[in-house]
């Protein structure tokens, strides 16, 4: 059986609990800015918004589309970033896959464009967006920030928004559904929602005792109660339970050697937690001080320059994705396009630039089921009946008709386990690439989807 949709990702939980723990900190500072800005950089100007066309193609008439190009923007975290991630990236991948497209002819007689790519320097995503809307583009794409207050102004103007959902502005709910905004692999987050992913990986792992640490800010809480209800509904099928639990640590901390210490007591045997690459860092330096032999779970570890500095800490930890993992052979074909095309803009592929090229391609599958005579609406409407959107084998499937709001209650993901500073890959099998974590019975079971 494959299923079709991926259920809650926990590693945007731990991204979004560090960002809150950032903005927490930043928060006055960022609200005390009026400045506006500069682009990071600007390819091109947006087309205008009269009645033009694409050669044989019909005219249309929309903003940012012009008789030869079809203009974007997006917006991005790029400095100022505290957690010190290449958010930029994410233009990098969104220009690659456009640079594949239009080395195809385009769409529509026209070529895709990024036009902005802006810089909200972490405080002025607000003005960032009014600014991507003076500019005039067809589509918001890519956004990939730590505080996306520029959301609701998407939202009240109906503008298809593409991005890395992290943030809790990507999730609608039934009252406001957001049916314009697309993450890259869908845009529910559910962050204290349960899930049978981690308890099925400690029963896995042969371990028992989980210990789960989260910072004491609102949405890593958030996070660490996600963990306990998982244990709570699925623990007991796991044989496994939540023996130490440290929610009040603040951003930033440097010294765990009293919460390692406790774990040890405690028996924990696996760790899980809701923190920044920094804070898993300062753990997995204090658990081989104090030799707490327990293994990581790093839902958010997928970054080969985080292994070739700290890959000998994290032996046999675990890292788990939405989309296929790099090192996969065969390579489905958006894999192989993705690697092939990323060497053209950048030497280095990450999470980041796959998440910009997840966004391009939604994006570009989306106009092309809207049809020639394209506009926004269409666009978000032709992409708000997709049951399967799959990337060409980079995602298990996303259900865009309920993945606005919800998930399906399905849960699957690429799993690999860091060996000697490398990913290897963890129950994946050829063309199938998914593991999905099932509930029934009163057991936890799996199956391979791809």
């Amino acid at each position: 059986m494959t299923t079709e949709v991926r259920g809650v990702r926990p590693h945007k939980k731990l991204v979004a609990a560090a960002a809150v723990g950032v903005l927490v900190l930043l928060a006055a500072a960022c609200g005390n800015s009026t400045s506006t800005t500069k682009a990071a950089s600007t390819s091109t100007t947006a087309g205008s918004s009269s009645g033009t066309s694409g050669g044989k193609y019909p005219a249309v008439s929309a903003p940012g589309v012009s008789a030869t190009q079809i203009s974007v923007g997006g917006v991005a975290s790029v400095s100022n970033n505290p957690l010190g991630s290449v958010y930029g990236d994410s233009f990098k991948g969104v220009d690659a896959y456009f640079k594949m497209i239009n080395a195809q002819g385009g769409i529509y007689g026209r070529k895709l464009v990024l036009s902005q790519k802006l810089d909200d320097q972490l405080g002025q995503n607000q003005a960032q967006v009014e600014q991507l809307l003076q500019d005039n583009v067809f589509s918001v794409i890519p956004v990939s920030v730590l505080l996306f207050s520029g959301a609701q102004t998407l939202v009240d103007q109906n503008i298809p928004t593409f991005g890395w959902a992290i943030n809790g502005e990507w999730q609608g709910t039934a009252a406001e559904p957001r049916l314009n905004m697309f993450g890259e692999s869908g845009s529910y987050l559910g962050i204290s929602a349960p899930s049978p992913v981690l308890p099925w990986l400690v029963q896995q792992k042969h371990a028992h005792r989980l210990g789960l640490l989260a910072y004491s800010v609102a949405q890593s809480a958030d996070c660490g109660t996600g963990v306990k209800n998982s244990f709570d509904k699925y623990g007991a099928a796991a044989g496994a339970k939540v023996a130490f639990d440290d929610e009040s640590l603040a951003f930033g901390v440097a010294d765990l050697s009293v919460q390692v210490s406790k774990m040890k007591q405690a028996g924990v045997d696996m760790v899980a937690t809701c923190m920044d690459t920094t804070g898993v860092v300062t753990l997995a330096k204090e658990m081989k001080k104090q030799q707490l032999n327990a293994v990581q779970y790093l839902p958010d570890g997928y970054d080969q320059q985080f292994l070739d500095s700290y890959g000998s800490l994290f032996q046999g930890s675990v890292v788990r994705t939405d989309f296929t993992q790099f090192q996969l052979t065969p390579q489905p074909a958006g894999l192989a396009n993705y690697l092939k095309w990323i060497k053209t803009v950048t030497n280095t592929p990450n999470e980041q630039s796959m998440n910009g090229w997840l966004n391009a391609d939604l994006f570009y599958n989306g106009l092309k089921a809207a049809g020639p005579n394209f506009s926004r609406q269409a666009l978000m409407d032709a992409i708000n009946k997709m049951t399967k959107y799959q990337a060409n084998g980079l995602l298990n499937g996303v259900n865009w008709t309920v993945a606005h709001t919800k998930s399906d209650g399905t849960y699957c993901q690429f799993f690999s386990t860091i060996q000697n500073s490398k990913y290897v890959m963890n129950y994946s099998r050829p063309g199938k690439p998914f593991l999905c974590v099932l509930y029934q019975g009163g057991k936890l079971t799996s199956e391979y989807s791809g």
